[in-house]
């Protein structure tokens, strides 16, 4: 008479190696994903070599990181650039009193709208996909003045500044 309890399933038999590959997988799938993140990390996850910080404008702008319009004054300057494209986003610690006068404000004779130097504005994306742990999660929105194709909005004396992306890239 076999013993085995009801419940279980007999050992050496197909459908009890089958549980045990079932199980290792499970763990295993538990494991990377309750850890994935640091195991991201571990294995030398660097910073994004493209988002750069300078102490002034003038800093940023001999590195030609920054256009002419921004405040060589400013502070505190960050910029992140999209890696093969024209898309930027910076912030810096400035007034939109220190821009200059060829910065207009966004009004319905010149509405907040992609300017680019070349291409049709309707191939040019409204909203930033960069991201940055400094950079408001769709702040290029509350831009009032556009310096160029740069569109410009302050917070708490801080300009944040955005420059519109292609939609799709060109190739050729």
């Amino acid at each position: 008479m076999d013993r085995t309890p009801l419940t279980s399933t007999p050992p050496r038999t197909p459908e009890r190696r089958m549980l045990g590959v079932l199980s290792l997988a499970a763990s295993a799938v538990l494991l990377l994903s309750a850890c994935g993140g640091a195991v991201a990390d571990a294995l030398g996850r660097q910073p994004d070599p493209r988002a750069t910080t300078f102490a002034t404008g003038a800093d940023a702008k001999a590195a030609a990181e920054l256009p002419g319009w921004a405040p060589d004054a400013a502070t505190d300057v960050r910029v992140k650039q999209r890696p093969g494209g024209a898309e930027r986003i910076v912030t810096m610690r400035a007034r939109l009193d220190d821009l200059p006068d060829d910065c207009v404000p966004v009004s319905a004779e010149q509405p907040l709208a992609p300017r680019p130097a070349d291409g049709d504005p309707a191939d040019f994306r409204s909203v930033s996909t960069l991201a940055a742990d400094w950079w408001p999660a769709e702040v290029e929105q509350d831009a009032t003045v556009m310096c160029g194709a740069w569109w410009v909005g302050e917070r708490d004396g801080v300009l944040y500044a955005f420059t519109p992306e292609r939609r799709t890239v060109p190739v050729g």
